[in-house]
Order: C-alpha cells, then structure tokens, then sequence
C-alpha cells in the first residue's frame, strides 16, 4: 500500500468509515404486497412532513392491508402495536 493512502486511512475518523444503521421497520400486510407496493409506500413515509402525517398513512396503510387480508381469509400483524402494548 502507498504511503499516501496509508495517511488517507489514518486522517479518515472512524464514524466516517461505518456505514450507519439504517432504521426499517416491518410493513405491516408486507406479505400481501408486490415488490413495486411496497417501494411506494416506504417512498410515501419518507415524503410525510411531519410525524401526524406519516402516522396518518401509515393507519391508512393498515386498514388496507386489513381488508385485502380479509378477503384472503387472514390476518395481519401489526408489529408497532404490539411493541407499544408491551
């Protein structure tokens, strides 16, 4: 390895070098959605202005899932329920 890539490596902080985590929750009825569905609803969530707004859809996502779960004679698990439960 060159010296000057060596200093590149040393001079980079150590934060910089870890990618972050990325936070994704569980779409709720994820399983009763095609791939392009569930792109257009992350890209909905992340477009909200404010957490009222991405709440508000995300509750309008459920109650979807939840009728087109019902017509396939299932159930959907809404997982931030039950983390807010516990």
């Amino acid at each position: 390895m060159c010296l000057a890539a060596l200093f590149a490596l040393a001079a980079t902080p150590a934060a910089a070098a870890e990618p972050q985590p990325v936070q994704r929750e569980i779409i709720p009825g994820s399983e009763l959605m095609t791939s392009q569905e569930r792109e257009r609803y992350r890209l909905r969530l992340r477009g909200a202005g404010t957490p009222q707004e991405r709440e508000r859809l995300r509750a309008a996502h459920v109650r979807e899932m939840e009728e087109r779960a019902q017509l396939r004679g299932l159930q959907v698990i809404d997982y931030s329920r039950l983390k807010g439960a516990q």
